[in-house]
């Protein structure tokens, strides 16, 4: 609304400055009413974390108990793991029996197995037990089949063909022959 011409200045400003109180007033009275409000909503924070306080202040010896047991249960789990350990340094890594049938699943046809000797390695001395194989085969082919297969089977590395030779004078093609094989140590003892 337009201010009228014949209204003096002193009016009009005293005018301007009682809408500037006014509005003064009523920020004052919200800003007023908004610190009322935060410090009773403070208030209510401050008794909830009290009340938390005060509720973990007599938890403490209720946990420990179950500290204790946790602690207990560890080293009992410590002790079991030390001896399963132990029980299985002293487990040999791979049976005769699962040694036995993995030889005869890598021979090929027309060898005949007639010895089978597993040399295990001393309590002192680290290493992989090592299998001898003594046989017959019918031909020199045979023989050398048995070493390559042995050699690229999962169990056994190093093959090595110790003799080979004639069975008999009679000109047979029969030979017989020893064979070493380094057995490799398998984590998971599939089958055993």
């Amino acid at each position: 609304m337009r201010e009228l011409e014949f209204l003096p200045e002193d009016y009009l400003r005293a005018r301007f400055q009682r809408r500037i109180g006014f509005i003064r007033s009523w920020l004052l009275l919200a800003i007023g009413l908004a610190m009322v409000l935060y410090s009773l909503q403070m208030g209510t924070w401050v008794r909830d974390a009290r009340a938390e306080l005060q509720a973990l202040q007599g938890t403490g010896t209720a946990v420990e108990a179950d500290v204790e047991k946790v602690s207990r249960l560890r080293e009992e789990a410590k002790t079991y793991n030390e001896r399963i350990a132990r029980f299985e340094m002293l487990r040999p890594r791979a049976s005769v029996t699962a040694l036995l049938a993995d030889v005869v699943g890598s021979l090929p046809d027309g060898v005949c197995l007639e010895h089978l000797e597993v040399v295990w390695p001393t309590q002192a001395a680290e290493g992989a037990p090592t299998v001898r194989l003594e046989g017959k085969a019918r031909g020199e082919r045979e023989v050398t089949r048995a070493v390559a297969r042995l050699d690229v089977s999962p169990r056994f590395d190093q093959t090595i063909l110790v003799e080979s030779r004639l069975a008999d004078e009679t000109g047979s093609a029969i030979r017989t022959f020893g064979l070493e094989a380094i057995v490799v140590e398998q984590d998971g003892r599939q089958g055993e």
